[in-house]
């Protein structure tokens, strides 16, 4: 049997597939009725219309709105068509639209609901709104403006311009309509409908006929047409208004129905027409009460819609209460019932041959990392109701419907719903009509049906595919490439061998390995042509735009040295990121990166991890990489598996070559688009670069050390773990030598401070001193290089110990190295000192674990000092320090003569202290003494610290004889009477310029003998003469020194008199009185107290000078006065003129003469008594002056 003879009814019938909302032919509608199927989904949505519909007959309601959603084949244009019919309810081939349903619902309560809706006068506006708009989108009233135009289409006038029928809607409420028509017919030789677009090129004809059918005159006719453009006065209350006006004219309970399809995708993301439909239904709803209605559909996938706008698709959602949604399983239903109803006798047939074929199928239609709902068939029955189409094509296809319309791969006729499901399943039946029972219909023959409405960038790629020559040999190639691309945008069915063997199965019997091999001969044709591309295991299809960027990609050169450094990262940084490999809790090592002999991040450790990848030209066989892995400390590791992440890799880096060269504004928007797709495609064949290389490295070969490895793991980065664990316990094979390990600087600090000493001369066993091996390899290197007479630094030690074969910690060799300044083996030199344990932990801290100190610390093979050389030393300790409680060990005894040696100085110092501004003897000595200890520090070694001992043991000795007087100088009273002597010659000092002009042979004497002491460099013998010159000086300077202020006391005393009768006058003010009275007793205090001579002489003058001070300031005082008095004195009294004083000195007054005898004092006195007569004669005050 063929397949078209298995269907109840004729495949080849015309079943009117394609709903289009304009149709209303009698014998299309009759059949849209009589075949219309109700699911048990479209009883529901009955219901509830109707539910709330039938309220709006019996009572006023404002909840009027209607949104019917559903995806693309959902069957919700149908679905509003459908109440169309219903609710106008105008016979058809007369029989009334709601009696076609009487079989179709089985619930009486809602068919009641129907009829009583059918019973009330209803007019439908049926329309798709898109097809309707002749407005702008951007236009924020565009909604408003084509239900208007629909409005006045459907009454009669001319929707394409709101004047035009704003006028016939005048003339026909005037009743002139029909006169207008026939006088513009008379004048313009054409009808007025269908005419009325040539309103602005019969101007005179409109005017004259409109001034006939009306009272218009023809100036007022003309005036407004002239005018007409600016009288567009629509808003949304005059349209809801007019609505209204035209329902009121009707019959009582009249209703209007607007249905409008596929509002949602005209709304697109336009904010201002969401709002615009908003208030219009709201308006219409607060007018009419009920009595208009607005249906809409909207896809489901208000995805789009909604991500864009939110909460304002929500508000619009609010003004319309009645909310259907259509799931595919309405369109499922409804394609089984119309199309694929079988004969009773072929389901019997079917259904008795799924048990044998059932095994079969489900082999055969099985899905790779697709979802379940991807399926073939359940159990017999659905075999047979399905056949020839499989389950998964149900929803398979209708996605591929909605992604093509989502992606703008198709026209906009598609999306109109120009090609239905319905339709699609026809055309495929037809198109597999003949073929013999068994045959399936595969997934290409549904592309024919969307092929005539695809763009063009993909109709061109097939229909070049089917004239290339190259692809003439089979069709198949061309079938093949049209499942690819109805697959393209479906991420459910990644497009892998498995997936397309099963969507172009064509028979039950098919042998789906022979299909596989032909499919991939089809698809390496098909890449070859560069119309599809590959992406891991996936092959997808390539638009004429995907194929232009694709060729230029591949045009892309790509370095390999490029390959292999995005290898390296994808190896060394994500699949084995570690830097260190975690050998033991104590042990972690440094290793080289290397892919493919090219070196990644630094190189400075001792072992490498080596990669060959596919591309290397060292991927040798087995035995040369063993030869290779004996020569190096490398662990060589060859990459297995599937080499294909050198294909995906180049492909990666192909793409972002491109993408930097490449500037995107330049390009068109769809290949805009491509380009960020590509993006996301380097994304994912990013991750699979990364899951190949993981799958390569667990399936890779090892070698390391000549040998040719067995490394377990079930992780990549298990694996190469445990190669580098083997590579480091064979190549660092004394690393094991270390048993006993230092953890921390702390530990190590603990280890130098504690009282151990070190390994007791290493004759302890291992289990005593477990490092005692490595010990042996440190004291070996060190007589080595010491016999070589080669430094060795702290850190040229851990360097050597820290590489292969020993690979030990820094710490442990420092553990080993105090072991062995404990034990006396070695000495550390640093900064030019010697280290020792006792006292230099700080520093051995600062050498054994900072880097940069580590260079300076010097490590020395220990001499052992020869016994006669200790014992000479501790005699001369004895000697030299009065102690005989000396250590025995080297260390020990070096140190503990450092300490007395330490304690000298510091004895010296203290003693240094006193001589602060003092001049005390024996300064030098102790200076000596500084200088001959100081020799003896750490910068010596034992040897020749004692050595040098022993050199200055008599010069050590002979200094301290000497000091022994510094000693006696502080410890007797040589000290006190030394400073007595000081102090006689300061006080001789401060009256040195006295002395100078007044000689006093004792004070002389005294000065003389004093000095001679203090300057002796050893007074010690002569200190006991000082207080014999010491009394003399004193009493012979306090009996000059009483005499001296005697004679000062009586100086100034009488300048005190002289001032305080000068000052004896009213017009001297009390406050200077005072300060004259305070000034001179304040002199004469001094005096008395003064006892020091010059300090006397010091005061006469001081005496004299605030004399003249006090007479000018007394002088002033009076002046001021005797200026206040005459002013005060009475007119016409004469007033003496005042006359200040004038100061003078005799020497200004005579010259400067000899006096020898009497005559010349005669002469003298005569001299000066002349020039005072004549300066009185000139009146003038004189006041004469010292």
């Amino acid at each position: 049997m063929i397949i078209k003879d298995m269907f109840l009814k004729d495949i080849n019938r015309d079943i009117r597939g394609v709903v289009k909302v304009q149709q209303s032919d009698e014998e299309i509608v009759y059949q849209e009725l009589d075949e219309y199927v109700v699911t048990k989904e479209l009883k529901k949505h009955f219901s509830r219309f109707y539910d709330n519909y039938a309220r709006s007959v019996d009572q006023p309601t404002d909840k009027m709105g209607v949104w019917i959603s559903g995806f693309f084949g959902s069957g919700k244009s149908h679905f509003l068509k459908i109440l169309s019919y219903l609710l106008n309810n105008q016979p058809v081939h007369g029989k009334k639209p709601v009696d076609f349903f009487e079989d179709k619902i089985n619930d009486p309560m809602v068919y009641a609901l129907m009829k009583k809706a059918a019973s009330v006068e209803t007019d439908t506006i049926l329309f798709n709104i898109d097809a309707k708009s002749n407005t702008s989108y951007t236009s924020r009233d565009a909604i408003l403006r084509v239900l208007k135009k629909v409005f006045d289409e459907h009454r009669g006038y001319y929707g394409d311009n709101t004047a035009i029928s704003r006028m016939e809607k005048f003339l026909d409420d005037e009743g002139n309509f029909e006169a207008f028509k026939e006088k513009y017919a008379e004048l313009a030789q054409e009808p007025w409908v269908g005419n009325q677009s040539n309103f602005y090129f019969r101007g005179e004809e409109i005017i004259q006929s409109l001034a006939h059918a009306s009272n218009m005159s023809v100036d007022g006719a003309r005036n407004w047409y002239e005018r007409v453009d600016q009288a567009d006065d629509l808003t949304i209350e005059s349209f809801a208004q007019e609505v209204k006006e035209f329902v009121d004219s009707k019959d009582n309970n009249f209703h209007l129905v607007f249905l409008v399809d596929e509002i949602g995708q005209y709304i697109g993301d336009n904010r201002n027409l969401m709002l615009n439909l908003q208030t219009v239904v709201e308006s219409l709803g607060a007018t009419s009460l009920g009595k208009v209605w607005v249906l809409v559909t909207s896809q489901e996938s208000i995805d789009d819609v909604i991500k864009v706008k939110g909460d304002d698709f929500s508000r619009i959602q609010g003004r319309f209460d009645t909310r259907l949604s259509l799931s595919s399983t309405s369109a499922d239903e409804v394609i089984k019932k119309r199309i694929l109803d079988k004969k009773p006798a072929v389901t019997e047939q079917l259904q008795a041959v799924y048990p044998e074929q059932g095994p079969i199928l489900s082999n055969l239609i099985s899905f790779r990392d697709t979802p379940g709902n991807y399926r073939g068939y359940n159990d017999g029955k659905e075999f047979a109701q399905d056949y020839p189409f499989v389950p998964y094509q149900f929803k398979l296809l209708q996605n591929i419907f909605e992604q093509v319309r989502k992606h703008g791969s198709s026209g906009k006729h598609l999306s109109e719903g120009e090609r239905s499901l319905l339709s699609a399943y026809q055309e495929a039946a037809q198109q597999y009509g003949n073929k013999e029972e068994g045959a399936l219909i595969p997934l290409h023959a549904f592309y024919n049906t969307m092929s005539e409405f695809l763009n063009p960038t993909i109709t061109r790629v097939i229909n070049n595919a089917s004239n290339n020559p190259n692809l003439a040999d089979d069709e198949f190639h061309v079938d093949l490439l049209k499942v690819l691309f109805m697959i393209k945008y479906i991420e459910e069915i990644p497009g892998n061998i498995d997936n397309i063997a099963t969507l172009m199965l064509t028979n039950v019997n098919e042998d789906k390995t022979v299909l596989k091999q032909k499919l991939t001969d089809s698809l390496n044709k098909l890449r070859q042509e560069r119309l599809i591309q590959k992406n891991g295991e996936n092959f997808i299809f390539l638009t004429d735009e995907e194929q232009d960027i694709n060729r230029e990609i591949q045009s892309m050169s790509v370095d390999e040295m490029d390959i292999i450094q995005s290898l390296s990262e994808y190896l060394f940084e994500d699949i084995f990121p570690e830097k260190k490999l975690r050998f033991s809790n104590h042990y972690h090592f440094d290793f080289n990166e290397i892919l493919d002999t090219v070196k990644h991040g630094k190189q400075t450790a001792s072992i490498s991890l080596a990669v060959l990848s596919a591309i290397s030209s060292s991927n040798l066989e087995d035995q040369e990489l063993q030869m290779e892995s004996m020569t190096s400390r490398d662990l060589i590791v060859r990459l297995g598996g599937d080499a294909s992440y050198i294909e995906e890799i180049e492909e990666v880096l192909k793409i972002e070559q491109y993408r930097r060269r490449r500037n995107s504004n330049d390009l068109s928007e769809t290949k805009q688009n491509i380009l960020n797709n590509k993006q996301a495609e380097v994304r994912e064949r990013r991750r699979r670069v990364r899951d190949l290389l993981e799958i390569a490295v667990k399936e890779a070969d090892f070698f390391a050390n000549g040998q040719n490895l067995t490394i377990n793991g079930s992780t990549a980065r298990e694996r190469i773990n445990n190669g580098l664990s083997y590579l480091v316990e064979n190549t660092y094979h004394k690393l094991n030598l270390v048993k006993k390990h230092i953890e921390s600087e702390k530990d190590l600090k603990l280890k130098i401070n504690s009282n151990d000493t070190g390994s007791f001369e290493l004759e302890m066993d291992d289990s005593t001193y477990p490092n005692r091996a490595a010990m042996n390899e440190i004291e070996q290197y060190i007589e080595l290089q010491t016999q070589m007479s080669k430094q060795i630094q702290v850190k040229s030690l851990y360097d050597h110990f820290g590489t292969v074969p020993f690979g030990w910690k820094e710490l442990d060799v420092a553990g080993m190295l105090v072991d062995l300044l404990k034990d006396e083996k070695i000495r550390l030199r640093y900064n030019t000192l010697y280290l020792n344990i006792q006292e230099s932990q700080k520093e051995l801290i600062d050498v054994f674990t900072n880097n940069i100190e580590s260079a300076k610390g010097i490590i020395l093979k220990r001499e052992k000092v020869d016994s006669t050389l200790i014992s000479k030393v501790r005699s001369i300790a004895r000697s030299l320090f009065d102690t005989v409680n000396l250590p025995q060990d080297e260390d020990g005894m070096m140190l503990g003569i450092q300490v007395l040696i330490d304690n000298k100085r510091s004895e010296i110092n203290n003693y240094k202290q006193k001589y602060t501004n003092k001049n005390y003897p024996g300064f030098s000595l102790l200076e000596k003494g500084i200088e001959l200890f100081d020799q003896f520090n750490n910068r010596l070694d034992n040897l020749a610290y004692f050595n040098k001992l022993v050199e200055m043991e008599e010069e050590l000795g002979q200094w301290d004889e000497d000091f022994e007087y510094v000693r006696g100088f502080y410890d007797s009273n040589q000290k006190n009477l030394f400073d007595d002597g000081l102090e006689i010659l300061n006080r001789y000092e401060q009256n040195q310029s006295f002395f100078e002009n007044e000689a006093n042979e004792i004070i002389d004497n005294s000065v003389l003998e004093l000095e001679r002491i203090i300057k002796n460099p050893i007074p010690y013998s002569e200190i006991r003469k000082i207080p014999e010159y010491r009394d003399n000086f004193n009493d012979a300077f306090d009996e000059i020194l009483r005499e001296r202020q005697y004679k000062a006391k009586e100086r100034i005393q009488d300048d005190f008199e002289r001032v305080k009768q000068y000052g004896n006058q009213d017009a001297v003010s009390d406050q200077t009185v005072e300060k004259i009275n305070s000034t001179w007793m304040n002199y004469l205090s001094q005096i008395e107290d003064t006892s020091d001579i010059d300090r006397v002489a010091a005061m006469i003058s001081y005496s004299n000078e605030a004399k003249d001070n006090y007479e000018r300031i007394i002088r002033q005082e009076v002046d001021t006065y005797h200026q206040k008095n005459a002013q005060k004195e009475e007119p016409g009294v004469p007033i003496s003129e005042f006359k200040p004083a004038q100061r003078v000195r005799i020497t200004n007054l005579v010259k400067p003469t000899r006096i020898e005898n009497e005559q010349d004092i005669d002469n003298y006195l005569d001299e000066l008594s002349r020039e005072l007569k004549k300066r009185i004669q000139m009146n003038q005050i004189i006041e004469i002056i010292d």
